[in-house]
């Protein structure tokens, strides 16, 4: 096209990419700021993305058959309980996707300094300065940071994931059948006095394994970071803003390319009966999970695209859901990490 200048090669140099002015070595570190754009970001990914979270847990829990696919289960729930049946079990991820935002970008943000600065760190191209302002932490770290994160989280994001996959699901049931809960509360009520203390934690470990995959998600994000800011001084050239919005939606997708089987597998012991549990423990629900499609008559071509749909049901809604909302919130959170830099020199 005239004028368009070339567009430059996207092999990704891990050595190349970010300038010095963006090290986090640069200023002061403050543990606390990431926690509160935190709470920021995961305000809006409720605001963006509970919709497609009802629907994705909606496929993925109930029967085979149930729904004929993400659009009959949207225009379903639609047509028979309104459109403010896409916010159902809202009210907990509204207070919690705030507090396990801050904890997963807060404690990102941590585990980043301190990788940077125990032996995960490397110069960055052109600087000339051999201090600490010269480099910045490689993608390696921020990969193992993404997963240390992760874990961190899982700890307080089990128990409310809990609750809202358990409200979500009791929506699909008939009009005649009662529903168990009658809200939040009653939810670790119930839970509580059919397991006890720990019940609210009962399958923990398969959130301890799904949200490993963060080291996915923020290792993919500083990659496309990084490949989008060599576009620099081309007609391709993005705002820093830009820049975050799209590496956030990507790396999301890379993300649930690898989480969403084992994310499956957790909502489904999540919405277990708490009374005679179908799944004995994580590695029951897995291998349950893997067998239930199981059919001798058939190849073995036929059984393993059969696994794998089972264990990618919802995909749609969550590759729907996963650009745009984790695209608003890492934008918000870069902006206002940004913003207290400029502000108070810190980040």
């Amino acid at each position: 096209m005239p004028g368009k200048q070339s567009l430059p090669e996207l092999d990704i140099d891990p050595q190349d990419g970010l300038e010095a002015d963006i090290s986090p070595s640069k200023v002061k570190h403050n543990p606390l700021i990431g926690f509160a754009a935190g709470i920021c970001s995961g305000l809006t990914k409720l605001v963006v993305g509970h919709p497609f979270d009802t629907i994705k847990t909606r496929l993925q829990c109930t029967p085979p058959g149930t729904f004929g696919g993400a659009w009959h289960c949207f225009t379903k729930t639609i047509s028979s309980e309104g459109p403010r049946a896409l916010y159902k079990g809202a009210s907990v991820p509204a207070v919690s996707w705030g507090i396990t935002d801050s904890i997963l970008m807060g404690s990102l943000h941590n585990y980043r300094s301190i990788l940077e600065h125990n032996g995960f760190a490397e110069r960055i191209p052109g600087s000339v300065d051999d201090g600490p302002k010269g480099q910045r932490l490689s993608i390696l770290g921020h990969t193992v940071a993404g997963a240390m994160a992760g874990w961190t989280n899982a700890v307080i994001a089990h128990p409310t994931e809990v609750i809202k996959c358990r409200l979500q699901l009791q929506m699909v049931l008939p009009a005649d059948v009662p529903k168990q809960y009658s809200g939040p509360f009653d939810v670790v009520r119930q839970t509580y006095q059919a397991l006890g203390a720990t019940g609210m934690w009962r399958g923990v470990g398969a959130s301890f394994i799904y949200r490993t995959c963060f080291a996915a998600m923020f290792g993919g994000f500083e990659i496309f970071n990084r490949m989008f800011k060599r576009w620099d001084g081309t007609s391709w050239q993005m705002s820093e803003a830009a820049r975050n919005f799209w590496a956030g939606g990507l790396a999301s997708n890379l993300y649930w390319a690898t989480a969403l089987p084992l994310d499956n597998v957790k909502n489904r012991l999540m919405v277990d009966k708490l009374r005679e549990p179908r799944f004995k423990g994580v590695i029951n629900a897995y291998s349950q999970t893997w067998r239930e499609t199981y059919d001798g008559s058939k190849s073995l071509l036929w059984n393993s695209k059969a696994r794998i749909r089972n264990f990618y049901r919802g995909f749609v809604p969550v590759a729907l859901r996963a650009f745009p909302t984790n695209a608003a919130a890492l934008a918000v959170w870069e902006a206002l990490m940004r913003y207290a830099d400029g502000h108070d020199k810190i980040v």
